[in-house]
């Protein structure tokens, strides 16, 4: 079970909160494997499109490499989240506090590569927007995020 609610961010498989097990490297290194078998990806598009719209939200975000062209590619807003992979991966080391960041980045590295012959998840498709985040803190990377959407609503009202 994915919450989408920001005060709730969890995963649960059953009982079970998984919201720091799936970040753990070893998970990461094993989810490109499992991401190629068909039937899984059919599985979790599907699910993820559900979430989405059984939100009770009007809007939601949704995280993954091939959200903005798979799961969601008619999505009023679609954003591709982007940054150095060394900035990605010492942003991925403080996530996890104990992880080496050298270990973190090799670990992206083998993902990247795996995911990039499923999914070219590093360019952006036509209508998608890309933030690059490696030279912005948190704070600022939220507003270059919703500077994007206030545009593409503007650009909305326009039509």
């Amino acid at each position: 079970v994915l919450s989408i609610d920001p005060d709730d961010r969890t995963v649960r498989v059953g009982e079970a909160d998984v919201t720091d097990a799936i970040r753990d490297p070893r998970v990461s290194a094993a989810v490109s494997g499992v991401a190629r078998v068909p039937e899984v990806r059919a599985q979790v598009n599907a699910l993820f499109r559900r979430i989405v719209s059984d939100a009770a939200q009007d809007a939601v975000v949704v995280e993954g490499r091939d959200i903005t062209t798979v799961v969601a590619p008619d999505a009023p807003v679609r954003i591709l989240l982007t940054a150095h992979p060394d900035v990605r991966a010492q942003r991925r080391a403080a996530e996890l506090d104990s992880a080496d960041t050298g270990a973190v980045a090799a670990a992206m590295r083998t993902r990247d590569a795996s995911d990039s012959a499923v999914v070219d998840f590093l360019t952006a498709a036509p209508g998608v927007e890309v933030v690059d985040s490696t030279d912005l803190t948190f704070e600022e990377t939220i507003d270059a995020v919703l500077a994007v959407i206030e545009q593409m609503r503007g650009a909305g009202r326009g039509r």
